[in-house]
């Protein structure tokens, strides 16, 4: 689904598959960032900038609950840049520690490393102040050695500059998302204390007062969050507020037997692929884990350590075990493994993909490289293609040998690939031209490796501007095909790049290729 068509209900259901037992929080979560989402879609659509109030997040909730694999999700879904701070670690100017301003150096880099080629990409990041609990509690009660003050700012909406010479970053933060998470230890205390009073009359009963107590956190005010010590400006900023529930024990076994990011599933799937083995989980077993988990109080990342530990012999063992292709965990007295036979496939022979993935230093100089030079029409296109594709028909392609790509590949696999770069040249000049897109090297790689093939319409979407019988006849290729012609027009590109920059610059890294 194109990111511009999730709604919030849809971005919902789909975290569902994935986070159990936080059906409120995802609920709020999905709408905060649907509005985030709008903002951002409304400036790459108009350039305008709207500049009413952001609305940002806080979230109550104990570790291992989800709360920052549910946004994790979310971001990757709605294609924007997500950095994670550990807030803990901010301190005010001069302090030992990590100072407010850096978390704009990570949010740059990370627009930069990751698949982000639209202007607009850092500045409509997603910034999750983990731990934000840590600024108000437990700190020196001296305000400066607190980040509070600059914290605010940043938060709102200001000018901020990181690092020195020309390596200094500086950009604003008024569309940045921001997602304040803490565990507020303590918080339960100041809740009880103001309602217990209310739960003490002749309609209440003793089952009332254990309900009111298991559920406490979802009585949380903002006066309780003033009560703890948080600075009311900051609430201020943070319209959303959303509390994680307490996981149960059937919870705990939904999580394990059903969600997508189940440790034992996520286990499975890494050993499918390589081993061509699987493990799984019985429910028996399910609803034992899930019951030491919930006596253990350590929460749904426990989980992940709890499998690594169960099934850590077997995996020791697993590689040399080929006269079996599943273990299953399973529950008599104790947690034990049983093994199923069968023959595994042999996957010697498969040879490994290139990696689509650019150093930083390659980044940098490939960022450097423009293509404002071409023409923006068809055949100009369709020629700086051809050029591309030239320099390596018949050497210097092997990264090993001097074979070139007509010794390795046959000629329709080739002229599907040229003609994959010439279609990805004109989408980065379409989009350089309706958004500010920049039109460069970097750009048409992260171009490239964003291509997919719509099978059920008629061919490369959305990149049918160059028309050509080939884009149909490209929707009878196997998915294998397609990887193939994706990854020669990527690497093409990738080299051909760097020899412009070679000749460019007058200096070239040979190890920045690696």
């Amino acid at each position: 689904m194109d990111k511009i068509g999730w709604t919030p209900e849809q971005l919902e259901q789909e975290l569902k598959k994935k986070i159990i037992g936080q059906d409120k929080y995802l609920h709020d979560l999905s709408v905060c960032l649907w509005l985030h989402n709008q903002r951002r879609e409304h400036f790459l659509r108009t350039g305008e900038i709207i500049s009413e109030a952001k609305y940002n997040m806080l979230v109550l909730g104990k570790s291992g609950m989800g709360k920052t694999s549910a946004i994790s999700a979310a971001a990757k879904l709605l294609d924007i840049p997500l950095v994670i701070e550990d807030a803990s670690e901010l301190r005010g100017a001069g302090w030992k520690g990590k100072q407010v301003s850096e978390i704009i150096n990570d949010v740059v880099e990370t627009a930069i490393e990751g698949d982000y080629s639209r202007r607009g990409a850092a500045e409509f990041s997603i910034v999750v102040l983990d731990e934000i609990d840590k600024v108000f509690g437990g700190r020196n009660t001296d305000g400066t050695f607190l980040p509070i003050s600059n914290l605010l700012k940043f938060i709102e909406g200001t000018e901020v500059s990181y690092g020195r010479g020309p390596d200094r970053v500086c950009m604003r933060t008024d569309n940045i998302l921001f997602i304040a998470i803490g565990a507020f230890d303590g918080i339960e205390e100041i809740i009880e204390k103001r309602v217990s009073p209310k739960s003490i009359g002749f309609a209440n009963t003793e089952k009332n007062e254990t309900s009111i107590k298991h559920n406490i956190l979802k009585e949380v005010t903002v006066e309780d969050f003033v009560a703890y010590g948080v600075n009311e400006q900051f609430l201020g900023r943070l319209p959303f507020m959303s509390i994680m529930n307490e996981l149960e024990e059937e919870d705990y076994k939904n999580i394990i037997l059903k969600s997508e990011i189940s440790p034992i599933r996520q286990l499975s799937y890494l050993l499918k692929k390589e081993q061509d083995a699987s493990i799984s989980v019985t429910d028996y077993a399910a609803e034992k884990l899930a019951y030491k988990i919930k006596t253990s109080g350590l929460g749904a990342r426990a989980l992940h350590r709890e499998v690594v530990n169960l099934f850590k012999e077997t995996m020791y063992s697993l590689a040399n075990d080929t006269e079996h292709i599943e273990y299953i965990l399973d529950y008599e007295n104790d947690f034990y493994i049983k093994k199923v036979p069968g023959e595994r496939g042999n996957y010697t022979e498969i040879k490994r993909k290139d990696s689509f993935a650019l150093t930083k230093t390659e980044q940098e100089k490939l960022w450097m490289v423009k293509l404002d030079t071409i023409p923006e029409n068809e055949e100009s296109v369709r020629f700086y293609a051809e050029q591309m594709f030239d320099q390596f028909e018949t050497k210097n392609y092997g990264e090993y040998s001097e074979q070139g790509l007509a010794d390795l590949y046959d000629y329709m696999t080739i002229k599907r690939a040229k003609l994959l770069a010439a279609t990805a040249i004109a989408e980065v000049f379409l989009d350089a031209n309706s958004s500010g897109t920049s039109k460069n090297m970097l750009t048409l790689l992260n171009t490239l490796r964003k291509l997919s093939l719509d099978r059920g319409g008629s061919g490369w979407k959305p990149l049918e501007r160059i028309k050509d019988d080939l884009l149909t006849k490209m929707k009878s290729c196997t998915d294998e095909d397609v990887d193939k012609i994706k990854e020669i027009a990527w690497q093409v590109v990738k080299k051909y790049a760097f020899i412009i920059y070679k000749l460019d610059f007058g200096e070239y890294d040979d190890s920045a290729e690696g």
